[in-house]
């Protein structure tokens, strides 16, 4: 369907309501131009503009718009040349209201849309500058070129791209999809899952009820309670889980690894210590260089293995977990041993310089799924939890 415009605003013309003034704020003459129209119900909405936005949905049928142009200079006559009328078009091609903003460089460009909250799906586009939302009830999927990216009380999924700019979301309701260029992104809450990726800054997440994917090329990243898996990836920072009902998967080529809660964790550091405060699932562990220490409360019925190319490694047993472990140390020639406060597991031999590597077996309360642990050189320890 050809494109049927509904308004085109230059020097003068409207639809419904148009007004404007320009007014002196501290050094600079900024022009307010404002106006509204009415869209079809359930209509979708895209926005263009080269400057910032923001969109506040409310309970009304149709979209007020305030354009925002600010020039600093002290020539009144001069602001009133430069602060025109801007070139705001609006139109219609089914099911889509279209608007978009074009402003000359010399003067800066702020939108701010009051829309129908229940618009059926919201797609924007920002050249210069930040985009932010609030209270919409359906999908939102936005483009900052280069500023930051800011939203809260979305009732639906949200996609947010921003080329180097920060993205923070407060509670959304549904799916989420964050992409940055080189910027952080937090997240308050997501109400299922979600996909954070930027390839430089933090990232943080309060809570998330579906599953999790965090990537950073650069940074830390850190979770507060996920009630699914979570996949945390960096390539240098520290990966934080404090609670997670599902599986954690971890990777940090140079930084620690903590998690707090999980049902299971696969975690891989190159250069970094790793330590699980309380797990009960399966457990597959190893860093290159950095200790683990972990505090397991049940395994799962596959067998886990904790390792370290340089480091110790402690482990936290309850006293009335039935498994079978098996511990060595990997070369012979190092400073390393094994220790334990349960009397079911075996020596095969201590360590002492110049003989074959320390290995120990055994069942503990019958026995049950395998722990494997192997340190090249450091300190094996099992510890009964207190």
């Amino acid at each position: 369907m050809a494109l049927l415009p509904l308004l085109v605003l230059a020097v003068s013309g409207t639809a419904e309501a148009q007004t404007y003034r320009i007014v002196r704020e501290g050094p600079d003459f900024v022009r307010y131009d404002s106006g509204h129209f009415f869209v079809p119900p359930k209509a979708r909405l895209k926005v263009n503009t080269p400057g910032s936005l923001k969109i506040q949905g409310e309970n009304r049928s149709s979209i007020a718009y305030v354009i925002k142009r600010r020039l600093r200079t002290k020539d009144n006559e001069l602001a009133r040349r430069v602060l025109n009328p801007p070139d705001l078009k609006i139109g219609f091609r089914e099911p889509y209201v279209e608007v978009e903003v074009r402003a000359e460089v010399e003067s800066p460009v702020e939108v701010e849309l009051r829309v129908p909250r229940t618009m059926a799906r919201t797609q924007v586009q920002v050249v210069d500058g930040g985009i932010t939302a609030y209270d919409l009830d359906n999908p939102i999927s936005v483009e900052a070129l280069s500023g930051s990216v800011v939203m809260d009380r979305m009732h639906s999924s949200v996609t947010a791209f921003t080329g180097g700019g920060e993205i923070r979301l407060g509670r959304v309701d549904g799916a989420i999809r964050c992409q940055s260029g080189g910027g952080g992104i937090q997240i308050a809450g997501a109400g299922a899952d979600a996909v954070l990726e930027t390839l430089g800054g933090e990232v943080y997440v309060r809570e998330v009820i579906g599953p999790l994917v965090a990537r950073t090329g650069g940074g830390n990243v850190v979770v507060g309670r996920a009630l699914s898996t979570v996949n945390a990836f960096t390539t240098a920072g520290l990966v934080d889980v404090t609670r997670a009902i599902g599986m954690v998967y971890a990777r940090t080529d140079n930084g620690a690894i903590e998690v707090g809660q999980a049902a299971g964790a696969r975690c891989e550091s190159s250069s970094g210590p790793i330590r699980l405060n309380s797990v009960t699932g399966p457990l597959q562990v190893f860093t290159h260089q950095g200790s683990i220490e972990a505090a397991i409360e049940t395994l799962a019925s596959s067998n886990s293995f904790l390792n370290t190319g340089s480091g110790d490694i402690t482990v936290f047993l309850p006293s009335n977990i039935a498994i079978t472990v098996q511990a060595q140390m990997q070369a012979a020639g190092a400073i390393g041993n094994i220790y334990s406060d349960f009397p079911e597991i075996r020596m095969f031999g201590r360590f002492w310089l110049g003989s074959r590597p320390a290995q120990a077996e055994g069942a503990i309360n019958g026995g049950g799924p395998t722990l494997r642990l192997s340190a090249n050189g450091g300190i094996v320890n099992l510890k009964r939890q207190r």
